[in-house]
């Protein structure tokens, strides 16, 4: 690769998500100057405790950071997609979220490779605590356009705006998460594109089994469905996984799983995750 070359595209990229680095820079000040305050509070808070599953999202705010890396078998390419989400509590209520996807993408008919970063997300989460062992929670989440549409990887000019719900139980060593939100696509430029624009309602299903106290097992559901526009599909995918942690005395849980769609419409054929986090 010319580095050179690449310089510009490697900027503006970079320009993109820098307002959200400013943001997360920011809070993590603020969080690590209050962190034994958080503490203090959390402990006292009457949120529960729910681990994270592979795909869904954990409705408990938390403090951590994530690295996902997935291998995504498609008809038309195959994709390896390299994720890094960080997660700080503001409260003992209530987190942000920030993910940044990079998207490796090989197309099937042989016209070359291509890469770029796919659609950040910044979130903000709020939580509930309905009981010592059930939790709600909801927010909203901004898809951000630092994609490429000339590539096939997100979009350049789309902002999502998806408002969603979380909850999530704990009885014995089973827990239980769900997860509902719905996506509305703004800053179209082109007339036509807004008007053809797709709504999109996603949600997750997800269970974890304590099988040892350092370990447990994941049955995941995670789906899409189209409630307006003229693509009538509806995707739901089966998970199947392991997570646990290697040393009590450091908070690094590791885990993977395998993805297969169950319904006749289908994103992939298979779906490969591998899984790093870390809680602080």
């Amino acid at each position: 690769m010319d580095y050179f070359k690449e310089e510009p595209r490697i900027l503006e990229q970079f320009w993109k998500i820098f307002p959200c680095l400013v943001v997360l820079g920011s809070v993590f000040l603020q969080s690590a100057v209050s962190n034994t305050f958080a503490d203090e509070i959390n402990t006292s808070s009457g949120i529960p405790e729910l681990a994270d599953p592979l795909i869904a999202e954990s409705p408990t705010p938390d403090n951590g950071l994530r690295f996902n890396y997935f291998f995504v078998d498609k008809l038309d390419a195959n994709e390896r997609i390299a994720n890094l989400e960080a997660e700080l509590t503001i409260s003992s209520y209530a987190s942000i979220e920030f993910n940044v996807p990079y998207t490796f993408r090989d197309p099937s008919d042989g016209s070359g490779s291509t890469d770029n970063l796919d659609v950040a997300e910044l979130a903000l989460k709020i939580a509930h605590g309905l009981t010592g062992n059930v939790i709600i929670s909801g927010g909203l989440e901004l898809g951000l356009p630092t994609g490429d549409d000339t590539k096939g990887i997100g979009s350049n000019n789309k902002i999502i705006i998806t408002p969603f719900l979380g909850f999530g139980a704990k009885i014995g060593a089973l827990e239980a998460i769900a997860f509902l939100g719905f996506g509305f696509p703004t800053n179209q430029q082109d007339p036509e594109e807004r008007a053809d624009e797709d709504l999109e309602l996603e949600y997750n299903l997800a269970f974890a089994y304590w099988f040892m106290p350092e370990a447990r097992a994941i049955v995941e559901f995670d789906a899409e469905m189209i409630v307006k526009g003229d693509d009538n599909e509806g995707v739901v995918n089966l998970t199947l996984g392991l997570i646990g942690a290697p040393d009590d005395n450091v908070p690094l849980e590791i885990g993977g799983g395998v993805s297969f769609p169950i319904t006749a419409d289908k994103e992939f054929d298979s779906r490969v995750i591998l899984s790093l986090l870390y809680e602080f």
